[in-house]
């Protein structure tokens, strides 16, 4: 399942080992897995009850995965997906990551749409695992039928989007947990903490060592695993994604994970890495 969460590059291994960290009595490590992926988080300079605040970690990223989880079948998400009604009674949860996405939908001229789900199953990214080639153009526009997140509306707890709809969250729900935990964090009186689910990351405040939080940037290379650079931030969260991880080979031409739900085709242009800085 964690090539389905692969959405964005995974450098958190890279990011810790970078962190130039001395393990200090007063630094509180967490970690565990979740989402198809891995959790690590640190906390400074905070006298904190680790075992309460691992259960309380875990089960926040558990409740996450309950509602955002394609691999679930009895997550809100896999419901809704199968759900053959066309207006749905949903949780607020669900709520605020369907308007943020529409937000971003619009802001970004239709390329982020997360009812891509039938393109990235159509290419072998999704739950069923790789296909044998690329699909048919007849393929490709059943698909897109399929998809479409102008055609999905929210209205208070109510969703409404065709029946054949199907919602994918993958590209923005890790993102949506790191905020989650950061917010339990500062709830339990962290003010200096290092967050990271599968790639995603944000930090706030210092180390122990009284510096900024330092993140490993993962070079674009498909052939080996090596650090690109290293990124000092303090109170941003950062993201990479790239095509150098989950990808496919078919007749000499490379096919990458991320899927322009506009043409059916993954992206076909020259970037192999974007990281992106922001509050949030």
């Amino acid at each position: 399942s964690i090539d389905w969460w692969r959405k964005l590059i995974v450098f958190g291994l890279l990011s810790f080992t970078a962190a130039c960290e001395d393990q200090a009595p007063s630094l509180v490590t967490l970690e565990g897995p979740t989402m198809g992926t891995t959790y690590s988080i640190k906390v400074a300079g905070a006298e904190l009850d680790r075992e309460a605040l691992q259960r309380r970690v875990d089960q926040q990223l558990a409740a996450t995965n309950a509602t955002f989880s394609t691999y679930l079948d009895d997550s809100e998400l896999s419901l809704i997906n199968r759900s053959p009604r066309q207006q749905l009674s949903v949780s607020e949860t669900m709520v605020f990551l369907l308007t943020m996405s529409q937000q971003i939908f619009e802001l970004s001229g239709g390329a982020f749409d997360v009812t891509v789900g039938p393109l990235v199953n159509l290419w072998g990214f999704g739950p069923t695992g790789p296909m044998n080639g690329i699909p048919s153009e007849a393929e490709i526009r059943v698909a897109l039928s399929q998809a479409g997140f102008a055609r999905v509306r929210v209205d208070g707890r109510q969703l409404q989007r065709p029946a054949s709809i199907y919602l994918d969250f993958s590209a923005i729900a890790k993102g949506y947990a790191v905020d989650e935990i950061a917010r339990l964090l500062e709830s339990s009186g962290a003010g200096d903490y290092l967050i990271e689910i599968g790639g995603e990351v944000k930090a706030k405040g210092r180390n122990s060592r009284g510096t900024g939080w330092v993140i490993g940037i993962e070079a674009p290379d498909r052939t080996t695993r090596r650090l690109y650079r290293t990124l000092p931030i303090i109170d941003l969260a950062l993201a990479t994604s790239g095509d150098y991880r989950n990808f496919f080979e078919h007749g000499g031409k490379v096919y990458s994970h991320t899927i322009d739900p506009r043409t059916g085709w993954p992206v076909d242009h020259g970037l192999a890495s974007v990281t992106v800085l922001h509050e949030s």
